[in-house]
Formats: structure tokens, sequence, C-alpha cells
């Protein structure tokens, strides 16, 4: 009801007011300029109407056909989609009347201009009173709807989530865990589709900004701080076949600003839970430790002891990640090549994050020969070579 009053109090009132202000202002008398070839003002106007009715038509026709929009993965992407439509349709008007007044000028003035410009012409009729009028009303409904009324929908949080996430931005990766099924610090965002999903987002070090193109939602990761935001997943999707499916951060944290983004993925809801099985099976069985190291991989000084490595095709090897740099957070990640690391696809193998000192063990079965890429997540640049399998 209160904003069902406003919406009817801005509507009315805001155009009244200026039409009144415009209407009794006062008009000085002025010299007119030197008389040009003109059309008449009944002429003028009927061909600035005409063409302001033809780019109208043909606006709302691109607007309403055309579809120049991204996927649309969320509830709440859903609404500001609306938002953004609703404005697009909203301005096609306004937008074509100053065209077809500017269009008229060029077409039917331009070769009579005055060398100079004359006197300023200071009026209060018709014309003047209702684009003040009618644009301020304009102005006003969109203030109300849609911009009032989906705000509220999108800042919404649900206090009964199906599912909680928490996601931690750091330089220059995201540690993704799902605290309520036993799941933590894996770099890959995968959600049942249908499923309500709150997520609380924090900073390990500076600024970022948590981004997902296809649910169109993004808020800021702040160190010591928790941002929160929830939404619905709607559309089955990943980043393999559409890559605004992705988490990318929005806010420019440093070197590697570009290629801090991991993978989203919505699946269904039996494949989520096989999926965090499994992870969680893998994190314990990592925790409670395993077979005899393979390989041992020092990483000190932002560096790697060694740049290659070499395992048996088709036997299972563990690779020992001893991480003896205090504080720095490094992890261990195997693709299928450097292209594809550069691409945000995701890695065939990879440890968990975690600050030195400590040792994490990675174990991996390579299925076919040939020679993959490793990196640390964390700094690319500077620790990274290869695996052979043979």
């Amino acid at each position: 009801m209160g904003t069902a009053v406003l919406a009817i109090a801005l509507v009315v009132g805001i155009p009244l007011i200026m039409a009144f202000l415009a209407w009794s202002s006062e008009r000085p008398a002025v010299a007119r300029p030197p008389a040009v070839r003109r059309d008449s003002a009944t002429t003028a106007t009927v061909l600035t109407a005409v063409l302001w009715a033809a780019l109208t038509a043909l606006g709302l026709y691109v607007a309403a056909t055309v579809d120049i929009y991204p996927l649309i993965a969320s509830d709440k992407g859903e609404e500001i989609d609306h938002a953004f439509r609703v404005l697009a349709i909203a301005s096609v008007p306004v937008m074509a009347l100053v065209l077809a007044v500017l269009l008229y000028v060029i077409v039917r003035r331009g070769h009579d201009a005055l060398p100079e410009d004359g006197p300023a012409l200071r009026d209060k009729g018709a014309v003047p009173v209702a684009w003040f009028a009618i644009t301020a009303g304009l102005t006003a409904v969109i203030m109300v709807y849609p911009g009032l009324t989906s705000l509220s929908k999108v800042i919404d949080l649900e206090d009964e989530p199906d599912l909680l996430v928490h996601v931690e931005g750091l330089q220059w990766t995201w540690l993704v865990s799902y605290p309520e099924l036993g799941v933590s610090n894996v770099r890959d965002l995968k959600l049942p589709v249908d499923r309500t999903v709150k997520f609380e987002i924090t900073s390990r070090d500076v600024l970022h900004s948590f981004w997902v193109p296809a649910f169109l939602m993004k808020i800021d990761a702040v160190p010591g701080l928790t941002t929160r935001l929830s939404l619905r997943p709607e559309v089955e999707a990943s980043f393999d076949t559409d890559p605004t499916v992705r988490l990318q951060c929005a806010e420019l944290c440093g070197l590697s600003h570009t290629n801090m983004t991991i993978p989203v993925e919505v699946v269904s809801r039996s494949e989520f839970d096989a999926w965090i099985e499994e992870r969680a099976k893998a994190q314990a069985a990592a925790a409670a430790g395993g077979p005899a190291p393979t390989f041992t991989l020092v990483a000190k000084d932002l560096k790697f002891d060694a740049k290659e490595i070499t395992v048996e095709v088709g036997k299972a090897a563990v690779i020992l990640v001893d991480n003896q740099d205090a504080g720095v957070l490094h992890n261990l990640a195997i693709y299928l090549s450097e292209s594809s690391a550069k691409k945000s696809e995701p890695a065939l193998f990879a440890s968990q994050t975690l600050p030195g000192p400590v040792q994490e063990r990675l174990q991996l079965t390579m299925e076919k020969a040939g020679t993959f890429f490793f990196r640390c997540d964390v700094h690319p640049t500077t620790m990274a070579g290869k695996l052979i399998a043979k």
C-alpha cells in the first residue's frame, strides 16, 4: 500500500510541479534571428511526429525480437533481466524523439544554418511543458517499477536455504566450501538445480568481487567481512557449454586478476549428491593418509623445486606437495595443457589450497600417455611445470 501511494505521488506530483514551474516562468523579450527558409509549425510538427512514430516502432520491434541477452540461469537473474528489458523499452520513445528532432533539423535546415548562433529563445509553450511532464513522469514510474519493486526481491536473503555455500577469495583463485556437507576448499562451484542457495562470501587478502555472469548477481568479497546473497539456479548449465557460467572476480585485485575464475556447473540433485559424496570421501582419505608418495614436490620462495614430474600410465601415483612458505597459500593442479589452464578449464586433479607450512597429498591415476601441465593456481606465473605420463 505504501509503495502504491508513493508511486502515485511521484507520478502525479513531479510532472505537475515541473509543468507549473515551466509555465509560470517569465519570458524575456528577445530579438528573433534573421529569417531563413523554414517549414510551417504544423508541417514541422507533423513531419517530426511521423519520423518519431516510425523510429519508435522500429526500436520497439528490435527490442522485442532481437535477442542480445545472455543466458539467465537464476531466479534473481530473471528479475534483473526483466528490469533491464523494461528500461530498454521505456527508453525507446525518448531516444526516438531526440533522434527525430535531430534528423529533421539536419535534413530540413542543415543547408540554411545561420553563420553564428542566434540569441537564446526562452519559451513556456506546450512542447517544453509536455516534455518536462512526460519525462519526469516516466522517470518517477521507473524509480518505483521496476526500481523499488525489483530491488526488494533481488536483495532478499533466504533464512532457511536448501544449501549453504562458503566462498573465499584470495589472490588469485576462489575456495568453495560446503560446511554442512563436509566438503571444503574446492576450486569449482557445483550447485543443484531448483534449490535455494545462500552464499557467504569473504576475502583472505584484498578486495575481490563475487560475480557469476549467468546468475546476473555480483557482490564484494571484503577482508574481515562476510557478505551474503541467495538465489535459486533454474537452468542446468556448465562452463563447458557456456562461458558465462563461471565465478569471476570483478574487482581489479592484482597481477593475475583476469585469471581469477573457476568453473560453475548447475546439475541435477542426484548428480550433485553423488559429487558431494565423492569429494567428501576423497578429502577424508587424504586426511587419513595413504600409500607412500611417488614424488615429493617442494614449494618454497614462490617456486616449485622441480619443473618436471614423471608417472606411469594406469598406475596410482601420490604426489606429496610440501609447502614450506609460512603463511603463503599454495596448491598443485594438473591440467590437460597450459592453454586449458589459462582458459580456466577444470583441472584433471588438484590438491587443496592451504597456507604453509603444510604437506598435502595428491593421489592421481593418468589414464593415457602424454605431457600435461601443472601449476600452483595461486601463483601461476612463477610456479608451473610439466607432468609426463608414460
